[in-house]
């Protein structure tokens, strides 16, 4: 049963009791009608107890047995309004009866906490998963998986997307807010702040917690030492969150020390959370991700076997290249420029080597939000590099399959570059100047 629920059946019993306690003397007073009602009242309340039990518990004969013979004292009541005494017994008998449903429910009924997971892309599903993974087969917790909506607009859903081992909800089938789910883990931390991708209000963080107990915020990237930027100690994400989930060291340093002064800065010391019960510094799923994840040749799509099979059979090397935002709004044309320059190199060389582009996951969207001028360049050079076949355009939603097939990474410094490392693998960062 779910906590609130049992939360909410143990409150009734307690009103139950204390009622039975203090109406001995008020029915007496009361017109027949009046008391009628009060008694009705109580009955209900007792019914809608045995009908919460009976949907949730499957071995609750007993407790159910104990509501039902005190719908049964309930009644003898309507009968016995006049007489004092035998009014007085039924309530003694009344209020046993109801201390020790109390009591059962306390005991022998286990309570389920309800954790409600919100990814917000299927490509950072990794800062979630392994999360999700220790939780989803306890006994005292029900997990629900559900993507929001995320667009500005127009209907962009990935619940499809995800692998075939995480079951997805409908965000149109959950409700939030009727459901109010003891704990809900996030990784959007903008709100209405996003200029490139939305979800709908409703899943913002500040209307999130309206609806539960607990908001987690597990930030979808990972930082180098020293910490993220500024601003990214201090979003909505963060600001709402009961729990901010971070790398330790002098990444959970940065996130305190930056969080603390904004606090005190804007006179919130009363309203927000303090840092060290905020911030827990646990490490990031996305590691976990990365190192437990293992592939095969033979488990890749066939489309990147062929690319990646020499003719004898064996295995060509596999350079993960990754194209990120910020370095495509900094340098723009020159940007291109680099692409051509890199798809020639591996051109040249493709019976050796294999180009992994795997662009970042919004770069497309950014470059029609932020510099629209540059779409059909950029689009030209996909679809080129696709059609000519020596390399692979990885469009799947989960980095880490590219991290783990790959022998080492080339491109921008991002948060990939981060989590890269963790593999042991050689790292070379781009100068889109040389």
């Amino acid at each position: 049963m779910r906590r609130q629920a049992k939360k909410q059946l143990c409150e009734s019993m307690e009103y139950l009791i204390q009622t039975s306690e203090t109406i001995g003397g008020l029915l007496g007073r009361l017109g027949r009608e009046q008391a009628m009602d009060v008694l009705a009242q109580m009955q209900e309340l007792v019914i809608h107890a045995g009908e919460t039990i009976e949907a949730t518990e499957d071995d609750c004969a007993k407790i159910i047995q104990k509501l039902e013979n005190a719908c049964e004292i309930i009644y003898q009541l309507t009968d016995s309004l006049d007489d004092f005494k035998v009014r007085i017994h039924l309530l003694k008998d009344l209020k046993e009866l109801f201390n020790a449903v109390h009591d059962e429910i306390q005991k022998n009924i286990p309570e389920k906490l309800e954790i409600l997971f919100l990814p917000y892309q299927v490509s950072m599903w990794d800062s979630l998963e392994s999360v999700w993974m220790a939780a989803k087969d306890r006994d005292d917790l029900d997990c629900y998986v559900v993507p929001p909506d995320n667009s500005l607009g127009n209907i962009h859903y990935e619940g499809d997307r995800y692998p075939d081992y995480v079951p997805v909800t409908s965000y149109l089938k959950y409700s939030i807010e009727a459901r109010r789910p003891d704990v809900i883990f996030f990784h959007d931390p903008y709100d209405e702040f996003n200029r490139v991708t939305r979800i709908p209000e409703q899943f913002y963080s500040k209307n999130l917690k309206k609806s539960t107990d607990m908001l987690v915020y597990i930030p979808y990237f990972v930082s180098e030492e020293g910490g993220p930027a500024e601003y990214q100690c201090y979003t909505s994400g963060v600001l709402f969150a009961d729990r901010v989930i971070v790398q330790p060291g002098s990444v959970y340093e940065k996130y305190c020390r930056v969080y603390t002064n904004v606090v005190r800065q804007n006179g919130l010391e009363h309203t927000l959370i303090p840092a060290e019960q905020k911030f827990l510094p646990l490490g990031s799923p996305k590691f976990d991700k990365v190192l437990n994840m293992r592939c095969e040749l033979e488990e890749l799509p066939e489309t990147w076997q062929k690319v990646i099979r020499k003719p004898d059979g064996s295995r060509k090397k596999i350079i993960l290249y990754n194209l990120s935002v910020s370095p495509m709004l900094e340098n723009r044309e020159q940007t291109l420029k680099k692409l051509d320059n890199v798809f020639r190199f591996f051109r040249e060389r493709q019976e050796d080597l294999v180009l992994l582009w795997r662009p970042h996951p919004l770069l497309l969207k950014t470059i029609e939000s932020m510099v629209p001028w540059l779409r059909d360049a950029y689009i030209q050079r996909v679809r080129q590099f696709q059609e000519e076949g020596w390399g692979i355009f990885d469009e799947t939603p989960d980095p880490n399959l590219a991290m783990v097939v790959s022998d080492g990474y080339y491109g921008d410094m991002s948060s990939l570059v981060t989590t890269y490392r963790e593999t042991g693998k050689p790292i070379l960062l781009q100068d889109v100047y040389i």
